[in-house]
């Protein structure tokens, strides 16, 4: 009977089954055949094989629309029962006789029972029975009993303990009570102790099984399951699997369980139970970048701690995990709370995914880049403080965070140790944040590359950066610059705030321990160091004005290039964030901000600017913020620039100081030091040298003029009244003065000799004059020009009979329009005589000429006028003659309108003598 299947069918009680044979034969005649063992040296066995006996069928969930809509399903694979035959049977070939194998042994290595879908089944110990009936069973009422055979425990009544012998290997169509993890789960667990069957009947409609399975104390990561099934249909199904969440690693406990609803057939829920909320990462083996990448040495997870979640995207390998979901489908995000190595912390929410137990120490770098690029890309909201680097010696690299970026990196080395010590092999990293800088906190940005207009009042917007990739992959060894902002922002202290005599804006790009705050290319600063051009330029937007010193020379332009590490010669923006007094750990009070630069200064000409080799730089100032009230900063302030010269307009006026001083502090008005070694002219007021040699020095020092602008420092030298027989000199007074402006403006310096409404006068004998001189400059332009000079001359006769008098004067006005660039020039001649006879006659003429000059119209505009006047006696009459004309401005004819072609100029030349050569 070897491979000569038989199949048994009862319409009465619907037995449907295939029986096959080994080492059997039928002998015996027709109607009376027997089945023996052939050869009773070897094992004989009959099989009995059962229609499929389970139902995969698809589950709805809580997130799930419509749940009373029309389920997909499948059918499980036909299950085989063998029996061991013993060598002695006879066994009579009828249905009766072959339903009669009650009374054999179970063999547990070749029975196959796919009593579940997807997994099979075989009784774990020998001496396994079953149990039905041999004829149809029928009821008084004529009901007819549907066949079906049970599984016994052998003595005493009981669970019957199976073995799983296999599970289905392919991906699931849809979701349905076990998925491919929790099958993979329960035929690994079973192999460390069986699953417990209360109930195992087979029949033509299915199986109704009670089956139990318990690994808590095994070290199973599968620790539960139950499954109850009636006729191939799933009743109730629990599994409770061990996991992890992926980045953190969470141990957590997933409950899966799913019920026949009337309504809606089956239902599925998981809920996700944290066992351990707390993570320290200190000493963890594996931890990628030394935990460079993730500053945090523990995290708390806060909520939920137990959830109804729902599955999410798979991870790259579906059977490992899922994203997880809420129940509403969307993704899940769990409230943490992270603390630094300085106990700072930061609270912050994140999405996680569900990593089964048996992947968690396996290889889980797709899972990891999965996460990375999902979650790590997308800012959440968090608070708190967090040290960046904590081996930090130069500066404190506490930032105020408002929003994290968590991604993941895989374990560094060997995926054993994680396993070892029980931890994924799957760590977080901080992939960005959003913080307020306290550097950056000091002094409001401008001119950044995004929005950075206040949220909160005396609080910057906070800037996107992100962890220096140099510097996590190899320390502050490989590069001191730990973090770079995504998008440029302008640091643009006023200047009163950074020495007062420089302007120092850059484009903060990166953060480093040792400079602070780093402007423009963050890439060459970190090649070549400080390279001036890059440092303050590259980068920088339209908003950002350029870094100047005295408002006028840009910084790029004056000082050198210098290594990293050369002291104060790199921009120094550094922070300490300040806890009040007292010995326990409390929140910080205030940060304190210095600005440090001291640059070695190029020697030569920098256009107005001329420095040598003793000419210094240094810029110092510190600002206190106290947390609680941003807008009550407290600063100190001192800009030093010495041993220089400024030279204006092609040296027409040069300067030399000894020192330019400026200091400032919160409360106090802004003072300025200056002491002016020289003053020198030139070109046309080299004349003023001469007279400037004669004066002695101001006895009463600088005069200083503080505004909100700026401060002014200056002196005027009044010259007393000198008579020395018919000379005397009235009225001189110089002038000098230079001034600091704090809104970036170029510095400036003014010149006068007296003034518009006290000019000097001057008188030899019957000569006389006067006038006024005053000069304003700016970098290499004039912005002010005003001069006035006049001269004259009177004398008188007188005969007794006649007397007579004269006087001529005459004199210039110069002035120069900075608005509109034109000079304005004016010039008059007077002459006015007259002569008395004997009181009798008395003739007097005035002769005045006036001339103007209009550069902004380009005209000169004259006036000439004669008045005569005559008196005899008691008669009198005047006569006044008057002439006014203007000329230029550009409308004289050119030579093209007077010959528009050359026949006129031809005939006009022909008309005087003949030309010859000589």
């Amino acid at each position: 009977m070897d491979d000569r299947p038989v199949t048994l069918l009862r319409r009465e009680d619907m037995v449907a089954l295939d029986f096959s044979f080994t080492n059997i034969s039928r002998t015996g005649d027709p109607g009376a055949e027997t089945l023996v063992v052939t050869d009773q040296a070897a094992p004989a066995f009959l099989s009995v094989g059962f229609p499929p006996q389970a139902i995969q069928e698809e589950a709805t969930g809580p997130e799930d629309t419509d749940p009373r809509r029309v389920k997909r399903s499948r059918l499980a694979e036909p299950s085989r029962l063998v029996l061991l035959v013993p060598g002695d049977a006879a066994i009579p070939f009828t249905a009766a006789a072959l339903l009669a194998w009650t009374g054999l042994e179970t063999s547990a290595d070749q029975s196959s029972l796919e009593c579940v879908w997807g997994l099979t089944f075989a009784p774990a110990l020998p001496g396994t029975r079953w149990r039905h009936q041999i004829e149809p069973v029928t009821s008084v009422n004529g009901v007819t009993e549907l066949w079906h055979t049970s599984l016994a425990e052998p003595g005493a009544p009981g669970p019957v303990p199976l073995r799983t012998l296999g599970a289905f290997q392919g991906a699931d169509p849809f979701v349905s009570s076990l998925d491919f993890g929790q099958r993979q789960g329960i035929l690994q667990a079973s192999a460390i102790r069986p699953v417990l069957a209360k109930e195992l009947t087979l029949s033509a409609l299915g199986a109704t099984v009670d089956l139990t399975g318990d690994w808590r104390d095994t070290g199973s990561n599968l620790v539960g399951y139950t499954h109850r099934a009636l006729f191939g249909r799933d009743s109730d199904v629990h599994v409770v699997q061990l996991g992890y969440l992926l980045p953190f690693g969470f141990p957590v406990q997933l409950a899966t369980h799913t019920v026949r609803e009337l309504e809606f057939g089956l239902f599925r829920e998981q809920h996700l139970t944290v066992l351990r909320p707390e993570i320290v990462f200190d000493d963890v083996p594996g931890r990628p970048k030394e935990g460079r990448a993730f500053p945090f040495r523990r995290v708390l997870l806060s909520g939920p701690l137990t959830s109804l979640v729902t599955q999410g995207d798979p991870l790259p390998n579906p059977n490992a995990g899922f994203w997880i979901n809420g129940s509403s489908g969307g993704e899940l995000e769990f409230l943490l709370t992270a603390e630094d190595h300085r106990g700072h912390t930061v609270t912050f929410g994140a999405p996680a995914v569900f990593v089964h137990g048996d992947f968690a120490f396996g290889d889980l770098r797709d899972a990891a880049g999965a996460y990375d690029a999902r979650a790590g890309a997308t800012v959440r909201p968090a608070a708190g403080r967090i040290t960046l680097v904590p081996a930090a010696q130069q500066s404190d690299t506490t930032v105020e965070v408002t929003g994290l970026r968590i991604g993941a990196l895989p374990a560094e080395g060997d995926s054993a140790a994680p396993a070892a010590a029980g931890r994924l092999s799957v760590f977080p990293r901080l992939a960005g944040f959003e913080a307020r800088v306290p550097a950056l906190s000091a002094f409001p940005p401008a001119g950044s590359a995004g929005d950075v207009a206040d949220v909160v009042p005396g609080l910057p917007r906070p800037v996107a950066m992100e962890l220096e990739q140099t510097y996590v992959d190899g320390g502050l060894a490989a590069s001191d610059v730990f973090a770079r902002l995504e998008n440029a922002v302008g640091f643009a202290p006023p200047p009163v705030d950074a020495g007062g005599v420089a302007a120092l804006s850059m484009p903060i790009s990166g953060l480093s321990t040792a400079a602070g705050l780093v402007g423009g290319d963050i890439d060459r600063f970190k090649q070549e160091g400080f390279k001036a051009a890059s440092y303050f330029l590259a980068g920088a937007t339209p908003d950002l004005p350029l870094p100047k010193l005295l408002g006028f020379l840009p910084l790029a332009e004056l000082v050198e290039d210098a290594r990293l590490g050369d002291g104060e010669a790199v921009p120094r923006v550094l922070t300490e964030v300040l806890p009040p007094p007292g010995n326990p750990p409390v929140p910080p009070e205030s940060v304190r901000t210095t600005i440090t630069w001291r640059p070695k200064v190029k020697t030569g000409p920098h256009g107005p600017l001329r420095t040598n080799p003793n000419t210094s730089l240094d810029l110092r100032s510190t600002t206190l913020t106290h947390l609680a009230n941003p807008a009550a900063a407290h600063n100190e302030t001192r800009g030093e620039l010495r041993d220089f010269e400024l030279g204006f307009v092609d040296d027409l006026l040069v300067l030399r100081f000894e020192k330019l001083v400026f200091t400032a502090r919160s409360g106090v008005a802004p003072a300025l030091d200056v002491k002016v070694a020289e003053v020198r002219f030139g070109g046309d007021l080299r004349f003023l040298e001469s007279i400037q040699r004669l004066l002695p020095s101001p006895p009463n020092g600088l005069r200083l003029h503080v505004d909100q602008n700026g401060i002014e420092a200056g002196y005027t030298l009044a010259v007393p009244t000198v008579g020395m027989g018919v000379f005397m000199l009235q009225n001189l007074a110089l002038s000098a003065s230079v001034r600091l402006p704090f809104d970036g403006t170029a510095v400036s310096a003014r010149f006068a000799v007296s003034s518009r409404q006290h000019p000097f006068l001057v008188t030899v004998s019957l000569f006389g004059g006067g006038g006024f001189l005053a000069i304003g400059v700016q970098s290499d332009k004039i912005t002010e020009l005003e001069a006035q000079l006049e001269f004259g001359a009177a004398a008188a006769l007188n005969l007794g009979v006649a007397s007579g008098s004269v006087a001529v004067t005459a004199g210039v006005y110069i002035s120069f329009r900075p608005d509109v660039g034109a000079w304005k020039v004016h010039g008059f001649f007077r002459a006015v005589g007259e002569l008395d006879v004997l009181g009798v006659i008395t003739i007097s003429a005035e002769f005045y000429l006036g001339l103007t000059y209009d550069g902004a119209t380009d005209k000169v505009h004259g006036v000439a006028r004669l008045t005569v006047r005559v008196r005899v006696a008691f008669f009198s009459q005047a006569v006044t003659l008057e002439v006014e004309r203007s000329f230029g401005g550009g409308n004289d004819p050119a030579f093209t309108d007077a010959f528009a072609t050359p026949d006129p100029w031809l005939e006009r030349c022909a008309a005087f003598a003949a030309m010859e050569a000589a």
